[in-house]
């Protein structure tokens, strides 16, 4: 909790902004006097609302200070230091007491914050921090923000927008670097100049005489239709996200894969087991005639050839999945006639 100073500048005549009309003056000192009343009521955001608005209408670099103040109190640490610091570097002629109370409250700000340094190789892209424009890029100086989670966002008109989370400690710096990319903007299609109109002279020409019309002939029905062939557009199969979307059976072969090959390790380490038992116990293993029954080397070799095959089954399944992931969803045209019918990876008209 910070320590509540009662330091504030209340009069306005020992302020030096730029000219302004008396009567606005006059108006912000009430708003000033009015702050202070409230400030020690223990009443900051009523304070903090005058403060403001006597710093709009008569914007002293002093008031800095009250509102400085007013936010520390109303637990805004981070709009407290820029008010306190905006106050140190502007209002150089303060009173000794005013200067010594904001510089206290900046240490005490500062070592209850972190800071966060953004670079961007976008320079005009605007930077904000949970919502909040904090400028322009690039930001020569880190920001300063609350100890915890917090989202910087950097938006330009001709990139796509980028957000990373950080998470701030106090007293220490974190960086972050956000990348913009440009958009995909398609080119506009170059408009056809139209040809202008040239008016033909008109010549007189002697008037043609006209053939005589060639008596009907009979209709004779076609035995077989004109069929016309029509290319059409191939589907594809990652038109809707990606490589690896529309491959149902490349997926359905590589979990097979991955189940076979777990079916065989498992197998193999229970005729590993199984071997090393009987080992230790009857000598199957030792060189020598085993004493071990036909049931438990039966066992063994039963458990070697479950192992083997689902080997081989595992190896089968790989070769499937390259081939499918190869395959699947490749386009493939065909000449169509009169109909279609739609398989696994292509349409074939007919």
């Amino acid at each position: 909790m910070f320590t509540t100073s009662l330091v504030l500048i209340s009069v306005l005549a020992q302020l030096s902004p730029p000219a302004t009309d008396p009567r606005t003056k006059a108006q912000a000192q009430a708003l000033l006097t009015q702050g202070s009343a409230l400030y020690e009521k223990g009443d900051y955001a009523g304070a903090l609302e005058k403060f403001d608005a006597a710093y709009a209408a008569y914007p002293s670099p002093k008031l800095m200070f009250n509102i400085g103040q007013a936010n520390r109190d109303l637990g805004r640490p981070v709009e407290a230091l820029a008010a306190f610091e905006k106050f140190l570097a502007d209002a150089a002629n303060a009173t000794p007491e005013a200067i010594a109370g904001a510089h206290k409250s900046v240490a005490e700000l500062r070592d209850k914050l972190g800071r966060i340094h953004i670079e961007c190789e976008k320079t005009g892209a605007e930077v904000s921090v949970d919502g909040q424009s904090v400028g322009m890029t690039p930001l020569l100086t880190p920001i300063w923000a609350t100890p915890g989670h917090h989202q910087v966002t950097a938006s330009h008109a001709s990139t796509t927008p980028a957000l990373e989370n950080v998470e701030v400690k106090a007293g220490s710096i974190q960086m972050v670097t956000l990348h913009l990319r440009p958009l995909a903007i398609p080119e506009a299609a170059q408009p056809v100049a139209a040809q202008p109109m040239v008016a033909q002279p008109m010549v007189a020409q002697e008037p043609e005489p006209i053939p005589p019309l060639p008596s009907p002939s009979p209709v004779v029905a076609s035995s077989s239709p004109t069929l016309d062939l029509v290319a059409s557009p191939a589907p594809s199969a990652t038109s809707d996200g990606g490589w690896w979307l529309g491959r149902r059976w490349t997926w359905v072969a590589a979990g097979s894969t991955v189940l076979l090959g777990a079916g065989a390790i498992t197998a193999g380490l229970a005729m590993r087991s199984k071997f090393d038992s009987l080992d230790k116990s009857c000598g199957y293993g030792s060189g020598h005639l085993p004493s071990c029954s036909d049931s438990d080397i039966a066992a063994v070799h039963s458990r070697q050839t479950a192992a083997n095959v689902l080997w081989g089954l595992t190896g089968a399944a790989a070769v499937t999945t390259g081939v499918l992931f190869y395959l699947e969803g490749r386009p493939i045209r065909l000449a169509p006639l009169a109909g279609a019918t739609t398989g696994l990876i292509a349409t074939v008209r007919y």
